[in-house]
């Protein structure tokens, strides 16, 4: 149980991340839903966690401000007086909401120490101890820290453009000579030493070398503004993703990727990281981070080594970047980004058909990040026959199976988990090595409990025995695996473990609904 529940747009796991871990760097015992684990029951979960948290940080996004699921999160925390929103975006923040005051961190850098953290540990620790806020006491702190903020962010851009660092007296010197600031976050960043607000800072500075000069590198520490461009304008003709709207999607997938990737123990990463933003060494570079990835399933930030070298390697015209962002769909299924700039790379390659159900799955996915299952069923139901690769009709099909599950209907479930496993099938006798071929455990695990809740035990108890002779997959839980070696008398394996890649993603378990007879 902890004391603080992060509520979130599972879009913007990535930006959200910084706050988990800057919060926990300050002694916070913080619960966001990666902490869950495989096979655990996620509705349940999130309910335990929401219900037993002190504190319950609303994040509100562009994509959060429009999630069922975040804002009923959020109603519940205000109506028990639990509730400390936080903006990482300038949006309008929903009805029933606008009343409380949310800590602006739109400007925040990254670091455990800012400005913004301080005041937003000074809300929590009121809350924790149970205490009332000091409402006076907090908005003084508010505009002062929001002078400090500004100042910082002057001085950032002064320090960047005149290279202060000299001492006062030394400043009005004839010709000083400025110190290198790329140079010395290049080499924090290859000896592991870079703080997180370094890590942003460098992001920013690498960027129009890795993205091209069009993307703006900005260095007040300030997120992109958010797009103004209407939905029709995010659009090609033919209905693929348009080149504004990729290249937006670039930007701020790049900035993710790169800052997580700068903490990465492994120095040859961390320089592969830092020789994207340089033509003579950019393709040996990605090549580098493309066989470390593949080499190392096991590690977690391997999704955002695929999420670095498809946005800029697409960007690029590098054929390695559509095979990142083809990995990165069976680790980030739900991330719309992936799919938004997978789209833009079969457009580019002539594949429109494909580009147009990248598309498709792209806004699926957004809905069903937002709670309407409705509209992202038609959505992939749209894409799904358009995608002729195995690798991606997999987690599309998976998917399906989930919105299925989710309404009860174990038997549409059970077929759409079986397309699922057959394509990762494939993918696994053609790449045996590739990500979607590793999360195959998952989607046996989901079409066996599929089957048995649509009242074909036996045939799920056989589907099992066949996954653990081929894939070495465990069972969804014990008290099937007893029912298979009970009553049905099926030879299983109880010693099988799940991967160490899948206990950190979890497979997402609906409430027991009882199938219709």
């Amino acid at each position: 149980m902890a004391d603080i529940f992060i509520s979130y747009a599972s879009e913007d796991r990535a930006r959200v991340r910084p706050l988990a871990e800057a919060l926990q760097e300050r002694g916070f015992n913080v619960w966001w839903d990666r902490s869950l684990a495989a096979g655990q029951d996620y509705t349940a979960i999130i309910e335990k966690e929401l219900k037993d948290a002190k504190a319950v940080i609303v994040v509100w996004t562009q994509s959060s401000a429009n999630s069922t699921f975040v804002r009923d999160e959020a109603g519940r925390a205000r109506d028990e007086g639990r509730l400390v929103p936080v903006m990482l975006d300038q949006v309008q923040i929903p009805l029933g909401f606008g009343a409380f005051q949310a800590e602006d961190f739109t400007r925040w850098n990254g670091g455990a120490n800012a400005p913004q953290m301080q005041l937003l540990v000074e809300v929590l620790s009121a809350k924790l101890s149970g205490r009332a806020v000091n409402t006076n006491e907090i908005e003084r702190r508010r505009r002062r820290l929001g002078t400090r903020i500004r100042v910082v962010s002057l001085l950032t851009v002064i320090a960047l453009i005149a290279g202060i660092a000299w001492v006062v007296n030394d400043f009005v010197r004839p010709d000083p000579p400025p110190p290198d600031l790329r140079a010395e976050l290049l080499r924090l960043l290859a000896e592991g030493q870079l703080t997180p607000e370094q890590a942003i800072q460098l992001a920013q500075i690498l960027e129009s070398g890795a993205l091209g000069e069009t993307q703006e590198a900005r260095v007040d520490g300030a997120q992109p503004a958010p797009s103004a461009e209407a939905p029709s304008a995010s659009m090609t003709a033919d209905g693929a993703v348009s080149e504004a709207s990729f290249d937006a999607t670039a930007r701020e997938a790049y900035r993710a990727a790169f800052t997580a990737l700068a903490a990465h123990p492994d120095a040859q990463v961390r320089l592969a990281v830092a020789q994207m933003s340089q033509e003579g060494t950019r393709d040996a570079a990605m090549q580098t981070l493309w066989t470390y990835a593949n080499e190392h399933p096991d590690d977690p930030l391997r999704e955002d080594i695929y999420l670095l070298c498809g946005s800029v390697g697409e960007v690029n015209n590098n054929p390695l970047g559509q095979r990142a962002l083809e990995q990165a769909t069976s680790l980030r299924t739900r991330d719309p980004a992936v799919w938004r700039m997978l789209s833009r790379s079969y457009e580019r390659v002539n594949r429109s058909a494909e580009a147009t159900a990248a598309a498709q799955v792209s806004e699926g996915v957004a809905a069903q990040n937002s709670g309407d299952t409705a509209a992202a069923e038609q959505q992939l139901q749209l894409a799904l026959p358009q995608l002729t690769s195995p690798e991606l009709r997999a987690p599309v099909a998976s998917e399906l199976g989930q919105i299925a599950e989710q309404r009860g209907d174990f038997t549409a479930a059970s077929a759409r988990f079986s397309q699922a496993y057959t394509a990762r099938e494939q993918v696994a006798q053609a790449a045996p090595d590739s990500a979607a071929a590793e999360v195959i455990q998952a989607d046996a695990q989901q079409l066996v409990r599929a089957l048995d809740r649509s009242g074909r035990t036996r045939e799920a108890c056989e589907r099992l025995r066949q996954a653990q002779e081929q894939h070495d997959v465990a069972a969804p839980d014990e008290e099937l695996l007893q029912r298979c070696q009970r009553q049905f008398r099926t030879n299983l394996r109880n010693d099988v473990q799940l991967a160490p890649q899948l206990r950190q993603r979890a497979i997402v378990v609906r409430p027991e609904v009882t199938p219709t007879p």
